[in-house]
């Protein structure tokens, strides 16, 4: 009697488990017929029954259903899910982690997959470029990004695309997909010094300056060298108005890199700011406005056509000169001979002034403020002729 219990348990067991296959196949002609709702419907009856959920082929055939659903040009077929895509090959992984030959170089799905893989990572890379060629930025980020989750689901790390994409998500302004896709790089191992000052960069822009030091200084470690990273991390300090680290960087900086030219201007900006801190003795802001003017200098002659520059020299010696006319005027009235003596001073300020704010209205000849900076100078040095000459070019510019 316990023998034909038995008996008649081992066979439902064997008829559930041939059922379940049945499905199986039943899944499989729908797909044929591309009749993918109901193929999915079948399949998911599959991979919930323990007979067949851990196998092969089951999985295998259900990635090629959710692949149709993924590519169909019907949208109700398409919003049969939100992430078909992803589900197909998520499918694709497991048939390969249930491949009974799994072992074998010979895996009994692992050819097919693969194809399939490849396909559609090929239809969303040239998309991609064909959308870059168009200047459809954000079209050809997505269709990067998702030839990357492609390759990503079968466990490869697709640095081509990530890069690409993350270039795409710059030229289309997606800061946050942009540092997504930079920080998945550095996860495949793609190294670059270019890749962590960007993404020194993007946390810098999101005033998050914990990150900002931390990926620089990863780069750094790698690099220590590289003076882009040096640079980006002198950024940081500048930004966070850390000036002692700031100064000492570019000054280390300056001499590693002679041709920068915009390493001695930040370095005139440091001394510039100083230069006019009244919390600071005389002493000091005086040095650091020689300084300042000699590294504003530097940067001139690096680059003698650099604007901000020639403004920024010729302004520090306006605004010496005005603070000196201000102490001048605040004099008592019979210390003339000192007044005397603090008017030429702040006029041989304007004098040395001159040359460099109309150099920066040479190189930008409609620049309001270096106009009205040299209007000034002008009427104080009873400079007629090139007083009225500046304000013909102001007026002519006024009337367009």
């Amino acid at each position: 009697m316990k023998k034909a219990v038995l008996f008649l348990v081992l066979v439902a067991s064997f008829t559930f488990a041939f059922g379940q296959k049945s499905v199986r196949q039943t899944a499989s002609n729908y797909l044929k017929d591309q009749k993918l709702d109901k193929a999915l419907e079948a399949i998911n009856q599959c991979i919930l029954d323990p007979s067949t959920a851990q196998d092969s082929k089951t999985w295998f055939l259900r990635g090629n259903i959710y692949l149709g659903i993924a590519n169909s040009k019907d949208e109700k077929i398409r919003n049969l899910d939100p992430n078909p895509l992803t589900k197909a090959m998520e499918s694709y992984k497991k048939s390969l982690e249930y491949d009974p030959k799994k072992e074998n170089p010979k895996k009994e799905y692992f050819a097919e997959i693969m194809v399939n893989v490849d396909k559609q990572y090929r239809t969303f890379f040239d998309t991609a470029i064909a959308k870059y060629n168009k200047k459809n930025y954000r079209e050809a980020m997505i269709n990067f990004g998702k030839s990357a989750e492609v390759l990503e689901t079968v466990n490869v790390i697709d640095t081509l695309s990530l890069l690409n994409g993350a270039l795409c998500a710059g030229l289309a302004n997606e800061k946050k997909i942009e540092k997504e896709y930079y920080l998945k790089l550095l996860v495949g191992n793609y190294r670059s010094p270019n890749v962590y000052s960007i993404i020194s960069d993007l946390y810098l822009k999101e005033k998050d300056s914990a990150n900002a030091f931390k990926y620089i200084r990863m780069g750094l470690k790698q690099y220590p060298n590289n003076m882009t990273l040096f640079n980006s991390e002198i950024n940081i300090y500048l930004t966070y108005n850390i000036v002692d680290k700031a100064m000492s960087n570019l000054n280390i900086a300056a001499k590693k890199d002679t041709a920068n030219y915009s390493i001695p201007f930040a370095l005139g900006t440091l001394y510039d700011n100083i230069a006019n801190d009244t919390s600071k003795t005389v002493a000091q802001r005086e040095q650091a406005f020689g300084n300042a003017g000699k590294s504003y200098a530097k940067a001139l002659q690096l680059k003698p056509d650099y604007f901000d520059a020639a403004f920024n020299l010729g302004a520090l010696n306006l605004n010496k000169a005005s603070d000196i006319l201000m102490k001048a005027n605040n004099l008592p009235p019979d210390a003339s001979a000192e007044f005397a003596k603090m008017k030429k001073e702040a006029d041989e300020y304007l004098a040395k002034a001159m040359p460099h704010l109309e150099k920066a209205l040479e190189i930008q000849p409609t620049d309001v403020n270096a106009m009205n900076a040299l209007r000034q100078i002008y009427t104080r040095l009873n400079l007629t002729d090139k007083k009225k000459a500046l304000q013909d070019k102001i007026n002519a510019l006024q009337k367009k």
